[in-house]
């Protein structure tokens, strides 16, 4: 139903400008059948500002409202939970939120927003949006947040660096140990395959996992292999 999620990233990895990134938001916004796809950054920690750029998938009407509203179509994801890591689905929102969710979109779509800590602590997110009837929004979302909980990171890392907004060196301080583990972690090996494969105890891959999470700021490990992946730490 929808491309193979490596296709999608590849698009996204082979961006050279923002234009092109643009670009391949217009092609996510396509094959996966939705409205909109927007990326925007809440703030990068040095300037507690916005400085990153906001990404739209079009130019239509329903982009020119969310761009005029300056992003407010999902301003309840961050106050209802800045330090999230998991996809929020818009009709989740709290009855008060209900307002400024439906300002910038058309009447009965749906949509869902992923929170995104960067590795150099910034903060962004990113939304999609679909007129999707509610039956088939329901047999899509979880094939959504899974997928989008992926390429949101890979947008976002892709997004900073094309700005010249993070260090090139940012993110490859993990031990070789670390890149070791996670690069078979990527390839699906288990801790305990792991530890058989480099001859260490279960106990020390999950520790060598947990350093490499905790330099990368992941919440959990399919968001730790994505970004280093991305930061081209490890091969996909």
């Amino acid at each position: 139903m929808f491309p193979p999620i490596e296709e999608t990233l590849a698009s996204i990895s082979g961006a050279t400008t923002l234009d092109e990134l643009k670009r391949a938001l217009a092609r996510i916004s396509t094959d996966y059948g939705l409205t909109l796809v927007t990326y925007q950054a809440a703030h990068r920690p040095e300037t507690n500002a916005l400085t990153s750029p906001m990404l739209l998938s079009s130019d239509d009407d329903l982009a020119r409202q969310y761009f005029e509203h300056g992003g407010l179509l999902m301003g309840f994801t961050l106050q209802n939970g800045r330090n999230g890591f998991l996809p929020y689905d818009w009709d989740q929102a709290a009855p008060e939120m209900q307002d400024a969710r439906a300002v910038p979109r058309k009447d009965g779509s749906r949509g869902m927003t992923i929170p995104i800590r960067g590795p150099g602590g910034e903060h962004a997110r990113l939304s999609v949006a679909s007129n999707a009837t509610a039956d088939i929004w329901a047999s899509r979302r979880m094939t959504y947040m899974r997928d989008f909980l992926i390429i949101a990171h890979f947008i976002h890392d892709q997004a900073v660096r094309l700005a010249g907004l993070r260090p090139q060196e940012l993110g490859r301080s993990l031990s070789a140990r670390e890149r070791e583990t996670l690069q078979l972690a990527a390839r699906g090996f288990s801790p305990k395959q792991i530890a058989a494969d480099l001859h260490l105890s279960s106990t020390a891959v999950r520790l060598y996992l947990q350093g490499a999470r905790a330099k990368l700021d992941c919440a959990n490990l399919t968001q730790l292999i994505a970004r280093a992946v991305s930061l081209e730490i490890i091969q996909a």
